[in-house]
């Protein structure tokens, strides 16, 4: 078994692909990240690898792009996105997991901070206030809507851009 694979199938086409994400709450401040140059911003978080549980991989994607150390606390929502990339159809399964800071000192807390990954020193990330998420372009699209009423057990959404 190969474990460093992504979870990416591509067909003519055609992408499907299988990502986790983190949400990290802090002080009523959530950490996102944008590309350099988008306006569109995201929640940390990568591909899952092939032989890897979802909970694995946010904690390995945290620890690779900023180099902190976090705990999966708990499964909270699960979302399939169809989207179109370019002339492609993608679908993306994404996992995402309620995570904590084992050392909140490991991180920045102000300000803008670039990944420390080279290849991913595109990605910039930062804390933003949870309830200003509605003013900004965000994926997941319910995001604003879910983040002060976190659910006790899981959630499914399903999004068609």
């Amino acid at each position: 078994m190969t474990k460093n694979r992504d979870w990416i199938f591509e067909y003519e086409s055609q992408m499907y692909n299988f990502r986790s994400c983190g949400v990290l709450i802090n002080k009523g401040r959530i950490l996102i990240q944008h590309g350099v140059n988008d306006t569109e911003y995201a929640l940390p978080g990568g591909q899952v690898k092939f032989g890897e549980t979802s909970a694995e991989a946010v904690v390995r994607e945290f620890k690779e792009e900023l180099g902190v150390d976090i705990v999966a606390e708990r499964f909270i929502w699960v979302e399939e996105v169809f989207w179109k990339w370019g002339e492609k159809d993608c679908h993306t399964l994404c996992h995402y997991h309620l995570v904590k800071l084992l050392d909140e000192t490991q991180i920045p807390h102000e300000g803008i901070f670039k990944s420390l990954e080279t290849d991913e020193s595109r990605l910039l990330f930062q804390w933003v206030d949870i309830n200003e998420l509605a003013n900004i372009k965000i994926y997941p699209v319910f995001l604003s809507g879910k983040i002060n009423n976190i659910a006790e057990g899981l959630e499914s959404f399903v999004y068609r851009e």
